[in-house]
């Protein structure tokens, strides 16, 4: 891993260690699914959900700044091939083809 992924995304060490409070918005929308999936026995907690929901994004943007890290090393990116590939297999349209 990179210096620059380790500095922007992963706290100093003894930071964090403990759960801490913080406030977040969310829709009415967002919150009653939320609640029903607790309701229903898929999350413990809006906390439980909402704080898994963050660490699997935090994880995605650290892998996805190493990806980029490991493209600048090399001096170019994957192939429009290779992006054609990825976007059929994770099922995403290409955002440059929308008009």
């Amino acid at each position: 891993m990179t210096d620059r992924a380790n500095s922007s995304l992963n706290p100093p060490p003894n930071q964090g260690a403990g759960p801490s409070r913080s406030s977040v918005t969310l829709t009415e929308v967002q919150l009653e699914q939320i609640r029903r999936l607790v309701a229903v026995g898929r999350a413990e907690s809006v906390d439980e959900y909402v704080g898994a929901a963050v660490a699997e994004r935090l994880e995605r943007d650290r892998s996805l700044t190493e990806l980029q890290d490991l493209f600048d090393r090399k001096g170019q990116g994957p192939s429009a091939e290779h992006l054609a590939w990825a976007r059929e297999v994770l099922g995403v349209e290409d955002p440059e083809a929308r008009t």
